[in-house]
């Protein structure tokens, strides 16, 4: 099941254009690149590149444990990247590498009250990368991403929705179900949203009794 998800999520994903081979000869350096090479992502691989200071092999490195679902890795490498290099090349793409980490986050969590939390975060990482990125080709690549991630969390809601009116608590349910109409309006759920809140406002009606509505 991991392995589907991260399949689906990373679907199309490519390295940086921008990457280049690296100078360098001592022995950490060369473990480093075999590492990378061979497609591997360990604690030694993220320890050797914090003594390096070789930002692209860092996005090399993140493009590589991201794929493996390694994605304290990836943040490990990348989340103080602009920080810790000076005038680093690609800046965007190391942005869009940690906003597909917590998508990837969101997808692999299973409850659905902290699926939604995960998601709130990867959704924000989305919007400061469009903000500080405008002109980034990797924009293109932002879009049909962040619509799956809210079409999936409008799922989570209606989800918990759904439980909260199984579990007779129909004020909740209510609420959540409003919710999804008012944050997610052209999802699924919020069509499944609708037909609810539409058959709980006819029980209403049916409900009220001969006289009170005068």
């Amino acid at each position: 099941m991991r392995l589907m998800v991260m399949m689906v999520v990373l679907a199309g994903l490519a390295g940086c254009a921008g990457m280049a081979s690296q100078p360098g000869n001592d022995s950490e350096l060369a473990d480093v690149r075999a590492k990378i090479a061979l497609g591997r992502c360990d604690e030694g691989l993220v320890t050797g590149l914090r003594n390096q200071h070789m930002p692209e092999l860092d996005q090399e490195a993140a493009y590589v444990c991201l794929q493996r679902g390694e994605l304290e890795a990836v943040e490990q490498l990348l989340a103080d990247y602009s920080k810790r290099h000076r005038d680093p090349p690609h800046p965007d793409y190391s942005a869009y590498l940690l906003a597909l980490t917590q998508q990837l986050r969101f997808e692999l969590t299973e409850d659905d009250t902290a699926r939604l939390r995960e998601g709130r975060a990867a959704h924000a990482r989305y919007a400061e990368f469009a903000r500080t990125y405008p002109d980034s080709e990797y924009r293109t690549e932002v879009g049909p991403r962040l619509n799956t991630l809210l079409d999936e969390m409008a799922s989570a809601e209606l989800r918990l929705a759904q439980a909260a009116a199984n579990a007779g608590d129909r004020s909740t349910a209510q609420a959540r179900m409003q919710y999804i109409m008012r944050h997610y309006p052209l999802s699924g759920a919020a069509r499944e949203a609708g037909n609810w809140l539409e058959a709980r406002t006819g029980d209403e009606d049916e409900n009220v009794p001969p006289g009170t509505a005068w």
